[in-house]
């Protein structure tokens, strides 16, 4: 039996997170790059991270051929997130994972 399942991620507050993010990627603090020789096709990047706590809730629908069953579960969980930029670049947001 096929069964289709659906899996979303609800924010409470996705604003305040975007904020944080959006701060951590636009950081004015140029740690700048040393003058130790590395080689030609290697290439310096700086990084960036937090942490940040996350809450929401994970809606699960699956969709049977004879059943169909709905699941909102809530989560709490903390998260980091790292921007990198290259010498001449902008901090961009690279990776986030959670942390519980």
């Amino acid at each position: 039996m096929k069964q289709l399942m659906n899996i979303t991620a609800y924010l409470h507050e996705p604003g305040i997170l975007r904020n944080v993010i959006e701060k951590l990627a636009s950081r004015h603090v140029d740690m700048g790059y040393t003058d130790v020789a590395i080689p030609q096709e290697w290439k310096s990047l700086e990084s960036s991270s937090i942490e940040a706590y996350v809450s929401g809730n994970f809606n699960l629908h699956a969709d049977g051929s004879k059943t169909k069953e709905q699941f909102d579960i809530p989560f709490d969980s903390c998260f980091s997130f790292t921007c990198i930029k290259g010498k001449n670049d902008s901090f961009k947001l690279e990776w986030s994972s959670s942390l519980s």
